[in-house]
């Protein structure tokens, strides 16, 4: 890998940042604060090394905390201009909620003409705030058009390689796979979409009616409209899909926290077949990294073999979707360092080289185009099979932090509900006025 050196990379970057990290033999400490996701750690900590064996002079002291400590973090200290670090990666979606507290990226690093031509537009519109570059992708967060799949039962059932023409013939297939016992009993999900993850229902939902030709936000960009023909076409589509084919069973999702891959790793005690060698569903709607997530999490001695498949559109011939934008790097405007943590990221986060090697340990999909094109995905088997995707995403839209969870929860809440029976226009009336109530009370 070749990295620039530290003055070079820094540039007219000393102009945002105080006098002091402006001397290139000068020694830096860079605090860094991220999520404990393992294989983003070693990805980081890969990187890091490699930096700083170039740059002895930069030091990176890290703050790694959960998920829920982030997102908790971020929202006391980064939103109060408190937090005391130098570079933070905020979760998707979340960072045009901090626009206010973190520094614009400087034209050293990009302008927002040179990221628009370097990153896909989905992530990169996610780090754009009113016009303004406030942070750099590392990350396609792509949660739309696709499954991980048992590939074992699959072949099992219906001795072929996972495919399908229309989204009708896969819905039929999820319904073959789902497992009854003798008396009718679910034992086994065909297709599992996660009650108790957000993202899979938001997606599906939120695609579905754009890909029948309406929009899920108003006019005003401002407020979701849910109650059109559109969205109760696919409203309707979905319930059916579950109540109708029988895709799943909401019986199936264990009380105590798990998660979409680790029911397609193992079963629990209590639920299905109440064996943990017994997976409680055979495909799950997630992203890519589903696959490495799943095999992980395989009982001791399980050897069983999952992949990832795409889909076709749910509805017509053209794929039209929506996605998170994607962690992404982004420098609080307290850092007394910026000019260093704004030279990592660039050495990082927009080399095709580094970042190769950062999605390979991740799992993740590149934001960057150079990782992404045809030519990049052709020694990439997983890359190759969503590479036609990634210019045909777009973000789904500004919605603060604050509200995220009362958003997606309503969204998601009603759709199950409307699976035990809610009626479709009661289901859409409460999702909107919920979401809407979140977005207009957010800050």
């Amino acid at each position: 890998m070749k990295i620039l050196p530290l003055a070079v990379l820094l540039g007219s970057a000393t102009a945002c940042s105080s006098s002091s990290d402006s001397t290139t033999n000068q020694n830096v400490t860079l605090q860094f604060m991220r999520h404990d996701n393992p294989g983003y750690l070693k990805a980081d900590t890969d990187a890091f090394a490699e930096y700083t064996a170039a740059h002895p002079n930069v030091t990176i002291v890290d703050t790694t905390v959960t998920y829920p400590t982030l997102a908790s973090t971020l929202l006391s200290d980064l939103k109060n201009n408190a937090l005391a670090a130098d570079l933070v990666r905020i979760q998707p979606s979340w960072l045009c909620t901090f626009a206010d507290n973190l520094a614009d990226v400087p034209d050293s690093v990009a302008t927002l003409g040179q990221a628009q031509g370097t990153f896909f537009p989905a992530p990169l519109q996610g780090t754009t705030c009113n016009g303004k570059l406030k942070g750099i992708p590392v990350e396609y967060n792509l949660e739309y058009g696709g499954v991980v799949v048992n590939v074992d039962k699959y072949m099992a059932k219906f001795a072929k390689t996972p495919s399908w023409p229309t989204f009708d013939a896969f819905i039929a297939d999820a319904a073959a796979l789902s497992e009854f016992d003798g008396a009718g009993v679910p034992k086994a999900n065909g297709l599992d979409i996660a009650p108790d993850w957000t993202q899979p229902v938001k997606h599906i939902f939120f695609s579905q009616i754009l890909q029948r030709g309406g929009n899920y936000w108003s006019a005003s960009g401002k407020t979701l409209s849910l109650q059109t023909a559109e969205a109760k076409a696919s409203l309707a589509a979905m319930v059916d899909w579950v109540a109708g084919k029988k895709v799943m069973s909401t019986k199936l999702i264990p009380d105590a926290s798990t998660f979409v891959t680790t029911r397609l790793a193992q079963g629990a005690t209590g639920y299905g077949w109440g064996d943990v060698a017994k997976p409680l569903s055979i495909m799950g709607y997630c992203g890519t990294w589903g696959v490495p997530n799943t095999i992980d999490q395989r009982p001791a001695g399980s050897n069983t073999k999952y992949d990832y498949y795409t889909l076709p559109p749910m509805f017509g011939t053209q794929h039209k979707f929506v996605q998170n934008s994607g962690w992404a790097f982004g420098v609080p405007k307290t850092s007394k360092n910026q000019a260093a943590a704004w030279a990592l990221i660039k050495a990082i986060a927009m080399s095709p080289e580094v970042m190769k090697k950062w999605s390979a340990t991740t799992g993740s999909l590149p934001a960057l185009r150079a990782n992404g094109s045809a030519a990049a995905a052709a020694d990439d088997p997983m890359l190759k099979k969503v590479q036609p995707l990634l210019d045909q995403g777009q973000w789904v839209g500004y919605i603060p932090a604050t509200a995220i969870d009362t958003v997606e929860g309503a969204i998601v809440s009603n759709f199950f509900a409307a699976v035990a029976g809610k009626p479709i226009n009661d289901a859409l009336a409460e999702m909107e006025a919920k979401a809407n109530a979140a977005l207009a009370a957010a800050p």
